[in-house]
């Protein structure tokens, strides 16, 4: 029996309501049929728009590890800040103090604001000695907690906090919440980082985030040309940064790229 393929179909279009309705119950049936928990959240992209804040039930969810209707690329729009989620419990079980909670790691969507590492071409004393380090986060980390309240997670990072001959040289455990990201959470890997043995500007963020992983293209943003800062210490005067084209870059400390951190939420 022959067959003739109707030619005539209407593709659906992405905003058909019945289209998303199916999508969604798909979305539940996964959630049925696969166990709650990390490790299956990070490994679907959705881009879902999870709405203007966190809802009771989705911290409940975060708390009990379940994370339940929420996967890496959905995100909330707060007070204009689109806040993209980039990793389940990427941080569980780290630190000098072990991080036993679990929890959401979010990166915005764009740059916050744009601030210089230090104000002279110099990476002396590492990410903890940098400007950056000391005030130019302070806007963020106040935008940032307007957003979530008391749900930002605080908990130990490893930061590099000397340098020597061009490389970060030494670093410390610290009581941290809101940081720039490294090249590792970014890129997967060391670029232009010169730390020795890369233990300091790496610390135990030395895996990928998801969200990066499976959409490069939100890396940079090519459209606006928005360049941001990372904070693993290049040479003397260079840190790395992320270059609006798409290049792994760095340049020199004194210049003015955007703020882009990463933090994670909790009930």
């Amino acid at each position: 029996m022959n067959y003739t393929p109707n030619l005539n179909l209407k593709k659906p279009a992405k905003t058909d309501p019945v289209l998303i309705d199916d999508l969604n119950d798909n979305m539940d049936i996964l959630d049925d049929l696969f166990a709650d928990g990390a490790g299956f959240h990070n490994s679907i992209y959705r881009g879902k728009n999870l709405g203007t804040s966190v809802t009771a039930e989705q911290y409940a969810r975060i708390a009990d590890g379940t994370f339940k209707d929420m996967y890496i690329g959905d995100y909330w729009i707060i007070n204009g800040v689109q806040y993209i989620i980039a990793a389940f419990n990427y941080y569980y079980n780290t630190g000098d103090i072990l991080l036993t909670q679990n929890h959401v790691t979010l990166v915005p969507g764009d740059p916050l604001y744009t601030h210089v590492m230090n104000d002279t071409d110099t990476t002396e004393g590492g990410y903890v000695g940098s400007k950056m380090y000391t005030e130019g986060l302070a806007q963020a980390k106040s935008m940032i907690r307007s957003a979530f309240g008391g749900h930002v997670v605080m908990h130990r990072r490893y930061l590099s906090n000397a340098t020597s001959d061009g490389q970060a040289s030494a670093g410390l455990w610290f009581d941290s919440d809101i940081e720039l990201m490294n090249e590792a959470m970014v890129f997967g890997g060391r670029v232009n980082g010169s730390a020795r043995n890369g233990l300091h500007d790496i610390g135990m963020e030395k895996v990928q985030l998801p969200l990066f992983k499976f959409r490069h293209d939100l890396i940079h943003n090519l459209i606006t040309i928005k360049t941001w800062w990372l904070r693993d210490v290049c040479s003397a005067s260079y840190f790395a940064f992320v270059n609006g084209t798409g290049v792994a870059d760095r340049y020199s400390a004194s210049s003015l790229f955007g703020v882009r951190p990463v933090f994670s939420i909790s009930a």
